[in-house]
């Protein structure tokens, strides 16, 4: 979830403003979302942003390789019969359907992707600490940056194409 985008002032709001404001920053947050769903989306699914984001160690993962332990664990059967380790995967078939995208929509004030491609992500053992719709919802400061940045420079378009004239 977005934290915090912070709007800077461009003056006074001539009457009649509101319109194209709500209109422009529903369309930017749209963009934002956009470009979520485009380059951030892929990401959940690697080790470096599992630990950028502190994604709940699987069973298995702080155990030496080799061992006996490891083998029998999540981590240990994943890696001998998939060749991978990545988080909130196992065969790859949620991340593939994923490519075909989520269903965006916004309003003046936010923006959703609803991913109904990724419904295995709220299957969970009630023992397990591992939440991985959750985890695919974390967004990291550095990927809220590049939103604010994305709605903000698409907000200062959609403005200056509105040639607004206040009545």
């Amino acid at each position: 979830m977005i934290e915090l985008i912070k709007i800077r002032e461009r003056g006074p709001s001539p009457r009649g403003m509101r319109k194209v404001w709500n209109v422009s920053s529903k369309t930017s947050f749209l963009a934002a979302a956009d470009f979520f769903d485009d380059r951030l989306r892929d990401r959940r699914f690697t080790t470096a942003h599992a630990q950028a984001a502190g994604y709940t160690k699987r069973k298995g993962e702080g155990l030496q390789r080799g061992t006996k332990a490891y083998r029998r664990s999540y981590a240990g059967q994943k890696e001998s019969r998939y060749k991978h380790n990545r988080p909130l995967e196992k065969s790859g078939d949620t991340r593939e359907r994923l490519r075909s995208g989520g269903r965006r929509t916004s309003t003046r004030d936010k923006a959703r992707i609803a991913y109904s491609q990724a419904r295995v992500f709220n299957f969970r053992h009630p023992k397990s600490m591992v939440r991985m719709a959750d985890e695919f919802r974390r967004i990291l400061p550095e990927e809220n940056e590049q939103l604010a940045e994305v709605y903000d420079s698409r907000l200062d378009r959609e403005l200056a194409d509105a040639a607004f004239q206040p009545q």
